[in-house]
């Protein structure tokens, strides 16, 4: 019988797959697109359907539809399974190997605690009455699977011992704490929160203060980092919102799980909120036979839209935290917008008062800079503060902008607005760009097969090999290649043609996508240009070999001169270009 694998790619092509992430450009019979996992104005990221596999000649990124969706989500491949077996409407039946057993296990044990945590809030008419009272509907509640710590120091540990989960399992997902005197629950006492990977599984839990002194304890704990759960990588929310992110093309970025919960409620389910969790702006690369790209947070966002509005809180702090986001999002070229809110207010409030002030200041959003223009206008009709602060809080962002066009644009916004004189803040942002320091951005990567330039003969050896690749597993190869190919080895030798042939194998699968977008389906084109390369290559092999034997100061060596001279013309004489 067929394993879940082989049903889904049954079931689904990489066209399919792919195209409802990416808008695909045809190329031939197969398509191509700008790469999501890295940042390009070109297109290099070809989707060929014969072979069902993606790669990119930009940074290397390569699979099928099962890595895709792993890189695309951020998810492992278990939660591609899950994604891509529901778009496929197929029943997982799926057996994981020791590392994924215990993975399963940890998640197995994440839903037992949210099942439990569902069960006392069912039981704590208290905790509902406080969720009710905030806005939220019990179906709002339900989706979002939203539950209650109760206040016993080992109300979830014990429940979950009964079911047969060892200690150290459930200490190891953030579960409990030890301490000298034994162990005890992370979570007592909280609304909770449970926080979904992108496939929709729960991996961690954020949990707010309630029942008892709010004074004496943090309003919100997080789950710590465990197995499967990074804070720097995870979006609460991004389950339920990157269908509609995608759909609408932008993104609404907020920080508490209230907000982003009441946002949905209110019909923008493309919001993703922090929560508690980290935003950052770090970039890690991996190097085998190609580069791996993780981008967090924000480069998952980018891949769903490039468009974004932040709504955090209208205070300095939430001042702060739209500065450093905006910087981040500015370095991946993302399109920012400011919700500017009320200070001491946070988007739960507004949505709480009137969710039609929510929408109409979502569609007043403005971009980063006149968010900071208005405040500096409104805050001095001093020309010399206002112009100190277009200096230090306007022109790092402005820098950061790469169109000109876009830039000139901004310069006269702040004329216009400010009343200073458009000489002198061009001359001020010309003097900043000269002597600042620049702005920390990420180091997006631009990875290449091989190098950028080839000889001849690499040239020729990149062609004929990709050929071969490509045309390996086809009944062609037996009538179009192997006579070529045969000769060619007897030419230069079964050694070195099996020598050269592993050195091209790790490059494999972009060098058969390049022949494949190069040929297609010209046979005719396909058969005569395998004939000429095999002619070209193996008179450049010669050539090199003959190169060699200068000085000729043996009769050795005149005699092989003599041999490879007659061999070479006796190609040029075979060529038919």
């Amino acid at each position: 019988m067929n394993s879940p694998v082989d049903k889904i790619k049954e079931h689904l092509s990489i066209i399919d797959v792919i195209s409802t992430y990416l808008s695909l450009e045809p190329s031939g019979k197969n398509f191509k697109a700008r790469c999501p996992f890295h940042n390009e104005k070109t297109p290099s990221f070809f989707i060929s359907s014969d072979r069902n596999s993606y790669y990119c000649f930009g940074c290397g990124a390569k699979g099928d539809i099962f890595s895709f969706v792993e890189k695309f989500e951020g998810t492992d491949f278990r939660g591609a399974l899950k994604l891509l077996a529901q778009k496929a409407g197929i029943a997982l039946d799926y057996k994981p190997n020791d590392t994924e057993d215990k993975k399963e296990l940890w998640y197995e044990i994440l839903e037992e605690a949210t099942l439990f945590f569902e069960h006392s809030y069912n039981t704590t008419p208290e905790a509902r009455a406080y969720l009710l009272s905030r806005g939220l509907t019990d179906q709002t509640i339900s989706s979002f699977r939203i539950g209650y710590a109760p206040g016993g120091w080992r109300a979830l540990s014990d429940y979950l011992l009964k079911k047969g989960y060892l200690k150290e399992d459930i200490e190891i997902i953030g579960l409990i704490k030890t301490a000298n005197e034994g162990f005890y629950d992370r979570f007592r006492s909280r609304i909770m929160f449970p926080i979904p990977d992108s496939s929709g599984r729960v991996i961690a839990f954020s949990g707010r203060i309630f029942g008892t002194d709010e004074t004496k304890e943090a309003k919100y704990i997080n789950s710590p980092d465990t197995p499967l759960f990074n804070k720097s990588n995870v979006l609460y929310g991004i389950d339920k919102a990157k269908s509609a992110i995608r759909t609408r093309g932008y993104s609404i970025l907020v920080e508490g799980q209230m907000d982003l919960i009441l946002s949905h409620q209110v019909g923008f389910t493309n919001t993703i909120a922090v929560s508690g969790t980290a935003l950052t702006d770090s970039l890690v690369t991996h190097s085998d036979a190609t580069t791996e790209i993780k981008i967090n947070n924000f480069g998952l966002i980018r891949r769903l839209s490039p468009n974004i509005i932040l709504a955090f809180d209208g205070d300095e702090a939430g001042t702060r935290a739209i500065n450093r986001s905006a910087a981040i999002a500015l370095s991946l070229e993302m399109q920012v917008k400011i919700l500017a809110l009320p200070s001491g207010k946070d988007p739960a409030d507004i949505i709480a008062e009137d969710p039609t002030q929510w929408k109409e200041r979502i569609k007043q959003a403005v971009n980063i800079i006149g968010f900071h223009l208005g405040r500096i206008c409104e805050n001095s009709n001093d020309m010399r503060i206002r112009g100190k602060k277009i200096r230090e809080i306007i022109f790092p962002f402005l820098s950061m902008i790469k169109s000109a066009i876009e830039r000139s644009a901004y310069i006269v916004d702040i004329v216009q607005k400010t009343g200073l004189p458009e000489r002198a803040v061009v001359e001020d942002f010309e003097m900043y760009q000269r002597t600042a320091v620049p702005q920390a951005t990420l180091p997006l990567p631009q990875a290449t097969l091989l190098e950028d330039t080839y000889s001849r003969k690499e040239y020729l050896e990149r062609r004929l090999f990709g050929i071969i690749f490509w045309q390996q597993n086809k009944k062609e190869i037996v009538s179009l290649l192997d006579s070529y190919i045969e000769g060619f080895k007897n030419d230069i030798g079964e050694a070195m043609y099996e020598e050269l042939y592993q050195s091209y194998v790790p490059y494999s699968e972009p060098l058969a996508l390049e022949a494949e977008m190069w040929y297609g389906s010209k046979t005719d084109t396909l058969k005569r240009d395998v004939q000429e390369i095999v002619l070209n290559l193996e008179e450049e092999i010669l050539l090199d070999r003959k190169n060699k034997l200068h000085p000729l100061n043996t009769e050795e060596k005149i005699k092989e001169f003599t041999i490879l001279s007659k061999r070479i013309e006796h190609i040029k004489h075979k060529r038919i270009l």
